[in-house]
């Protein structure tokens, strides 16, 4: 499972300028509040109507977020609905983004504050509609007092702050001994990543990069993260990269599980 950034804050808190800044340094969806309020017709303020944008975006995002890392800039204004999301979806992680009020209403970036206060919007958030902080924020980024390469190198920290150590395979299928060798790693107190090598479909990988991944979830959970990496003949580096290359040699029972004749059985 990837994680899920979800950027809070007022409107013209500058949420959509992280995400996009985000964009450049992560590999992830990027998606829009708005924009999808706009696909979905959903285009009223009201309570019921945010509970329901809310909750449809945190499931779309969560179905992504199985294949793809997601950073969803919504104003997201209820706290509750926020929490209950928090709670459903265990790899959220709810961003902050603070800025002050009024700030917010000088920048006024789509002139929808000005709207409300004309009264031509209803129930908007920062103008009739209350937002309710945060209270316990994954992060918190300050957009009237940092710039936003600043907030986002806070955000990358937080994204970059558990190493990983990567295990390369075809996973063809997933077994026993696999099983073996990822549990020892986290022994180690390590965190999982395994590479996927996304290799043809054929006879002696009979099964595709998807197949592999519901593999991977149905043995370990969310205690294992994956990606998908293009089919490799080796691995090269150069001396000094900070990282180690390390075999860990099996007992003979698990060493003597072989993937070819689990493929024969199918």
């Amino acid at each position: 499972m990837k994680k899920i950034y979800w950027l809070t804050g007022l409107p013209s808190s500058g949420k959509s300028s992280i995400a996009k800044e985000l964009g450049k340094h992560l590999y992830a969806e990027i998606l829009n509040g708005d924009e999808i309020r706009e696909l979905t017709s959903n285009v009223e303020f009201t309570k019921e109507k945010r509970t329901i944008h809310m909750t449809y975006v945190a499931a779309m995002v969560y179905y992504l977020s199985k294949h793809i890392d997601v950073v969803v800039s919504l104003v997201s204004p209820i706290r509750s609905i926020r929490n209950s999301i928090k709670g459903k979806y265990p790899n959220l992680h709810e961003i902050y983004i603070k800025c002050d009020p009024e700030v917010c209403k000088q920048r006024d970036v789509k002139g929808l504050y000005a709207k409300a206060i004309r009264g031509e919007i209803s129930n908007f958030t920062g103008v009739q509609g209350e937002y309710e902080e945060p209270l316990c924020p994954d992060i918190v980024v300050r957009t009237d007092e940092d710039s936003i390469e600043e907030c986002v190198n806070q955000i990358l920290t937080l994204h970059n702050s558990t190493p990983k150590a990567l295990l390369i395979g075809r996973w063809q299928p997933l077994h026993e001994g696999h099983k073996w060798l990822i549990e020892q790693v986290q022994k180690m107190g390590h965190d999982v990543l395994l590479g996927i090598r996304n290799t043809p479909i054929n006879k002696d990988g009979p099964y595709s990069a998807q197949e592999r991944i519901d593999m991977i979830q149905k043995m370990f959970n969310n205690s294992v993260d994956h990606i998908i990496l293009p089919d490799i003949i080796g691995v090269y580096y150069g001396r000094g990269v900070g990282y180690e290359v390390k075999e860990l040699q099996p007992p003979k029972d698990i060493a003597t599980i072989s993937a070819t004749k689990i493929r024969e059985r199918r």
